[in-house]
């Protein structure tokens, strides 16, 4: 992703909105566990300003947000901006604002009681976990990869057009620049599966994006031929990743 002009990210991400994970209200899935955990580290949401740096299509963001006093949402997508106000106006959320940047561009009025990063390619450079680090207030709280992220649908279609999967692994990075940087932080790791149901075009068009980040001649048509395999009994398509994901939360 990193290979990529602004330009282009925009352009990746907006389209990616259309497939994107959205919301759920419920209180048992994935994002609801990983927040708990974050809690169970020290981080205190409720009633706190928050600052969500690349926030998507705010799956954790309206979470957040029913427990907080007011939540900043930024991301460099102004399709999954669009996205997350839609459902949380459908949910009745009305204290996020939305700031329409990349991480880079953003300039903050003051600091945050809590700084929230999930698995955003925003915070990938020193300058850019230093911007996270002085805009805390009280916690922040990053959740990157470290070491795994398979696909499924994408393993078997590397090879096929070339392709030499890139390192997801972050973690490690930002605790090298927390240690360097003399930031005590705590740390656990997860493992785990995301399990998303997709139509046949959804998890083409998924697997097409995904591929397309390294720039390298693709058949459309074969992917989706390829995408039938993950077809189940009910006529689901179903797209199974392996994970594991630290987080890492450290307190001013």
């Amino acid at each position: 992703m990193d290979t990529l002009t602004k330009d282009q990210q925009v352009n990746f991400w907006d389209n990616k909105a259309q497939t994107f994970p959205r919301y759920e209200d419920k209180e048992s899935n994935y994002e609801s566990g990983m927040l708990d955990r974050i809690r169970r580290m020290g981080v205190v949401f409720k009633d706190a300003d928050v600052l969500d740096v690349g926030c998507g299509s705010g799956m954790y963001t309206i979470r957040i947000a029913k427990e907080a006093k007011a939540v900043t949402g930024t991301d460099i997508s102004g399709e999954m901006l669009r996205i997350m106000k839609e459902d949380a106006s459908a949910h009745g959320i009305s204290n996020i604002t939305t700031v329409h940047t990349d991480w880079a561009g953003f300039t903050p009025d003051r600091k945050y009681d809590v700084v929230f990063c999930s698995m955003t390619p925003a915070v990938q450079s020193d300058d850019a976990r230093r911007k996270v680090a002085d805009c805390a207030l009280k916690s922040a709280a990053y959740m990157g990869f470290a070491g795994k992220m398979d696909s499924a649908v994408l393993n078997g279609l590397y090879g096929k057009f070339g392709i030499v999967q890139r390192d997801f692994s972050d973690s490690h990075r930002m605790k090298e620049w927390l240690e360097k940087n003399r930031y005590a932080y705590s740390s656990e790791v997860v493992d785990g599966e995301w399990v998303v149901v997709r139509t046949l075009d959804e998890m083409a068009k998924n697997a097409y994006d995904m591929l397309s980040t390294y720039n390298v001649p693709l058949d459309a048509q074969y992917i989706k031929e390829y995408a039938e395999q993950f077809r189940n009994d009910k006529g689901e398509y179903i797209d199974r990743t392996k994970y594991r994901i630290e987080v890492i939360v450290w307190h001013v």
